[in-house]
């Protein structure tokens, strides 16, 4: 990643970023707060000059400075990687909604061209010069009205004979008599089931472009049967492409999502004063994205092409997506949850999505602030056996050095754990309200179906009847057939009279239910409905309609054909719940290369009652319990959340939708409220596994106030356990890493003695006192103190867990233990108090190494005990 990088204001970066860096404010306020560290380093290398810190400067502003280069890098580079990937999926989301929409459109006109009332007109008005044409066009302009009300995608409908005159159409401003339009010739041809043309029509002169579905209306079904005219279905193409790009804008971004022709030009736009109809623009299918022009600006630039559905591809259509430079990164950094940095930097250590250099940074740039710890430490050491003048000056600093690094590895921790934050959430909620949104526009087109199912004649003239013979049951059984093979997605049909009495099926199997009295809550509440506008839907539940499972079940009245008020009966369309969820959940999911989804990635959708609808996680069954906080409920339509969570002794980047319906679906104008929950889950890291740091590697500043007179001492502190130990700082040399230590020797585990290392040409022993000291183990040692012992040239090294302050102590302060009270067996020999003003509950304890040489160096130790040991 380091390789052919560019210089930007410092520091090195990859050639892709250097026109877009400057558009990223994270990492352009991690780099201006690294700049000024930087220049701070350049100071304190200034000044170190001037006293004898004893530290390397120059190693360690260039360690800090490549590391500040590599995070910036990776910054910028991550950032990038979302926002193309975002803009990718919006991209293909926009086209994919259109696609799988327009592809209803083409059931419908198949199915609406077979209307017996349409078929009928036709038959009986070759043209308008006929008997009762009026009589009869009023007829099925009521027809149409209806039609509309339930399917409002379509703005109008038009009906023509073979020769293009137009007999029939709901706009009575349109005063166009006869069309020449090639869609004629086309739909009267075809050996398709439905003809579809985005194009200007002659028809409705009124839209220069528009998208119609078209098919001819025959006699009978029969492969055969004469033509006797030709069905135009107009579709609200603006209309809905405004509902499909209102949600999926950012306007934090200034972004633009388009809906381009096969030859790009722009048909549809979220802005047409950003990006005007009819612009052509460069369709953009090769890499992940392209910086374009356009208007003056310049723009990130992304197109996709329509993967399908179910077959249906539509016209060759292409979602673009153009975000302008300067805002394509604006809404990077802007999740409001609250999660705590140690967490943040352990997931990402653990989290599979991040690459091993990434995990590297934090820790790199922990390993550069220990040794410089260290360094700072050991130049602590030295100025306490120092007698030069500047002793002080030289310690003041060391101690901005070490605030100065310190300083740089938070922002360096701050800066990944952002990052961090950012590529874990991703687009789980993106997810999460694509695919509410795909089931509220699926199951919008359930509510259409009952309702204009119900207006079905042929129903309402048979159930008129007190009762109903076996040839009429046959009739309206063979209409609900010939419908659900069209209509897949119920597993069945069924008409129910007056009293909830089951009298047809649309399925074989399901002939067993005829005779049968409903006794549920749904059908008496649809028989109760007087407007051919309402539906009723029933709770989602098991139900033996659908082999016990749990399910929707549509319901429309079926009103009298002589007098609209009167209920007769009702429709019941069973919705295949746990194909078509599922389905809906699994075509929404991203996959990968080889079209699975990646594993840990699932959704559950659920009721507000927590019963779980789908999963594509086997482990969340439909009709169970979903156990999770209630405070995701509280969400009202439209609402979102997104957070890490803890989940089943797992992390996850959790999405959380409520949906808000589509069009007059589940909105204000509808009776039918039923919010649904999606809870969209990424896998991130085990918790086991997820090791949070919570502990310093250095201890800093332990409230010991620095008394300089001649009655104080330099006390090296350090941390063993959980307890605070110091030595007088004359009897030590320095510290080193723990890396340096070998074991030369095959000890049992709990024996202290742990080692050897070389040291100034000399073999010295580690040992480990730990199990001599009251308090709480911890066994992950950092650092060895190397102290003077026995002969002049005489060491030994102990293990520390981490390093702290030298403090000067006064001597007034240190109060020895009473050996005759506590005896003999410890370490220590003395301890700091608390300045009386200073609230800390710590204690430092002084170490006495002729202890140690007695109790654990000497041969004669049998007086010792670990403390961890003699229980």
């Amino acid at each position: 990643m380091m390789d052919k990088l560019v210089e930007y204001k410092n520091f090195k970066i990859s050639p892709e970023l250097l026109p877009l860096i400057k558009y990223m404010e994270p990492v352009e306020q991690s780099r201006e707060k690294l700049n000024d560290l930087s220049r701070n380093w350049d100071s304190l290398s200034l000044l170190s000059q001037l006293g004898d810190a004893g530290v390397n400067m120059n190693k360690i502003k260039n360690n800090f400075s490549t590391l500040s280069s590599e995070l910036i890098n990776y910054l910028g580079t991550e950032l990038l990687k979302k926002s193309v990937s975002e803009m990718n999926t919006k991209a293909q989301v926009a086209v994919y909604i259109v696609i799988r929409n327009l592809f209803e459109r083409t059931a419908d006109i198949g199915f609406l061209a077979t209307d017996k009332k349409i078929r009928d007109f036709l038959q009986n008005n070759h043209t308008k010069y006929t008997d009762n044409f009026n009589e009869h066009l009023k007829e099925i302009q009521k027809r149409f009205i209806e039609y509309t009300d339930k399917y409002s995608v379509y703005f109008d409908i038009v009906l023509m004979n073979t020769n293009g005159d137009i007999l029939a159409n709901i706009d009575d401003t349109n005063k166009i008599l006869k069309s020449n339009d090639s869609l004629i010739k086309q739909a009267l041809n075809t050996s398709q089931e439905y003809v579809e043309t985005y194009k200007y029509h002659d028809f409705i002169p009124q839209h220069k472009e528009s998208l119609v579905y078209s098919y001819k209306v025959t006699q009978n079904n029969d492969d055969d049967s004469k033509a006797l005219g030709v069905l135009c279905l107009c579709f609200k193409f603006e209309d809905e492409m405004s509902e499909v790009f209102s949600n999926l804008i950012n306007p934090q971004t200034k972004e633009c999502i388009t809906i381009l022709n096969e030859s790009g030009n722009v048909i549809a736009t979220s802005d047409q004063y950003h990006i005007p109809l009819e612009a052509q623009l460069e369709v953009v299918l090769d890499g992940s994205y392209k910086i374009v022009s356009f208007g003056g600006r310049d723009y990130l630039a992304k197109s996709c092409e329509t993967s399908g559905y179910q077959g249906f591809f539509g016209l060759g259509w292409y979602g673009h997506i153009m975000v302008p430079l300067d805002h394509a990164f604006s809404h990077i950094g802007d999740e409001s949850f609250e999660i705590s940095q140690e967490l943040l930097l352990a997931i990402l250590q653990h989290g599979d999505q991040f690459s091993e250099r990434l995990k590297n940074i934090p820790i790199q740039a922990s390993d550069i602030q220990n040794n410089l710890n260290r360094a700072i430490w050991n130049g602590n050491i030295k100025q306490s056996n120092s007698k030069n003048d500047n002793k002080q000056f030289s310690r003041a600093l060391l101690q901005e050095i070490r605030k100065t690094g310190e300083n740089t590895k938070d922002i360096i921790g701050s800066s990944m754990a952002n990052l961090t934050k950012t590529m874990v959430l991703g687009d789980s909620l993106f997810l999460a309200d694509l695919i509410l949104d795909i089931m509220d526009r699926n199951l919008y087109e359930r509510a259409n179906d009952c309702r204009w199912w119900a207006l079905t004649p042929d129903f309402r003239k048979i159930l008129e009847n007190e009762k109903i013979n076996a040839y009429e049951r046959e009739d309206m059984s063979n209409i609900l057939s010939y419908i659900n093979d069209l209509y897949t997605v119920y597993t069945n049909l069924f008409i129910y009279d007056k009293n909830g009495v089951v009298v047809a099926v649309s399925k074989k199997s399901e002939e067993h239910l005829i005779g049968r009295k409903l006794s549920d809550e749904w059908v008496a509440k649809t028989l109760e409905i007087k407007d051919s506008s309402k539906y009723y839907v029933s709770a989602f539940e098991q139900s033996n309609l659908y082999d016990s499972k749990h399910t929707y079940i549509y319901n429309a009245p079926i009103r009298s054909l002589e007098n609209e008020e009167r209920v007769l009966g009702g429709i019941g369309i069973v919705f295949d719940s746990s194909v078509q969820f599922e389905a809906m959940i699994n075509e929404s999911l991203p996959k990968q290369s080889d079209g699975s989804i990646k594993d840990g990635l699932y959704s559950v959708l659920t009721t507000k009652d927590q019963t779980i609808i789908a999963s594509n996680n086997s482990d969340y069954v439909s009709g169970k319990f979903f156990n999770i906080q209630r405070k995701f409920f509280d969400l009202e339509a439209g609402e979102s959340l997104s957070e890490i969570i803890e989940y089943e002794g797992k992390y996850y980047a959790l999405g959380v939708q409520c949906s808000k319906g589509y069009r007059e679906y589940k909105s204000q104008e509808d009776d039918y409220i039923n919010n649904v929950y999606n809870f969209l889950f990424s896998y991130i890291s085990d918790v086991e596994e997820t090791v949070v740091d919570m502990n310093e590697k250095f201890a800093l500043e332990k409230d010991i106030s620095m008394e300089l007179d001649e009655n104080s001492i330099d006390v090296a502190s350090f941390m063993i356990g959980s307890q605070w130990l110091g030595i007088d700082a004359l009897e030590v040399v320095e510290a080193i890493s723990i890396t340096e230590l070998k074991s030369t020797i095959k000890m049992e585990s709990d024996h202290h003695f742990k080692g050897t290392i070389i040291y100034k040409d000399s073999v010295i022993s580690i040992i480990d006192i730990q199990n001599f000291l009251q308090g709480e183990s911890v066994q992950e040692y950092e650092e060895i103190v190397i102290l003077k012992f026995g002969s002049e040239d005489g060491y030994i090294g102990i293990l520390v867990n981490s390093l702290s302050d030298i403090p000067e102590v006064h001597t007034d302060r240190i109060k020895p233990l009473q050996e005759y009270i506590i005896g003999n067996g410890t370490l220590i020999e003395s301890v700091v108090f608390p300045i009386k003003e200073v609230s800390n509950e710590d204690i430092l304890s002084i170490l006495s190494i002729k202890k140690i040489n007695n109790g654990l160096v000497s041969p004669n130790r049998t007086h010792m005990i670990p403390q961890n040991l003699s229980a």
